[in-house]
């Protein structure tokens, strides 16, 4: 143990003497750095143009007609994607459920209460025997489902979102 403690000290002397050591400063604020470098740099041969070189440079003829002109094709396209939308009769969305039971009289009242809080909104009943279904909007988004479904949980705590069916006119 004593021989480790002696080269212990002995490492710590050292470190504080060597690290105590005064060194030299040299200030490179006084000097400047000049050097010649163009010697290094590409050779490039301008190019002179004579006055008609120079005026015919941008022209173009006014009856250009382009060799790859696709217009038709993509003309062709666009009337293909129009008569396939055509065929869409409906886009797959969401509506808020309100109230379903057997009493009309509640979906009624549901209904009437909706219209009260959001009165833009669109609220329909549906009734397949024996079951009366208020549902409120139609939506393409379950971001709007749910910034709609705030605004109506106070009052019917219940109202759940369900997929619909949302037909184009």
């Amino acid at each position: 143990m004593n021989k480790f403690i002696k080269n212990l000290s002995f490492l710590f002397l050292a470190v504080f003497a060597f690290g105590c050591a005064v060194s030299s400063t040299t200030s490179t604020a006084s000097k400047t750095y000049s050097e010649d470098l163009s010697e290094f740099r590409p050779k490039v041969d301008s190019i002179q143009m004579n006055d008609e070189e120079v005026s015919t440079f941008r022209k173009t003829d006014a009856n250009f007609i382009g060799k790859n002109d696709i217009t038709d094709l993509i003309n062709k396209k666009l009337d293909t994607l129009s008569t396939n939308n055509a065929e869409i009769r409906y886009v797959n969305g969401f509506s808020i459920q309100i109230y379903s039971g057997s009493s009309s009289a509640a979906a009624y009242a549901a209904r009437d209460s909706a219209k009260v809080v959001l009165p833009e909104i669109r609220t329909d009943v549906e009734y397949k025997q024996p079951i009366y279904k208020v549902r409120v909007g139609r939506f393409t988004e379950r971001l709007e489902v749910q910034r709609t479904m705030l605004e109506l949980r106070p009052i019917f705590p219940d109202a759940i979102s369900v997929p619909t069916r949302i037909y184009i006119n």
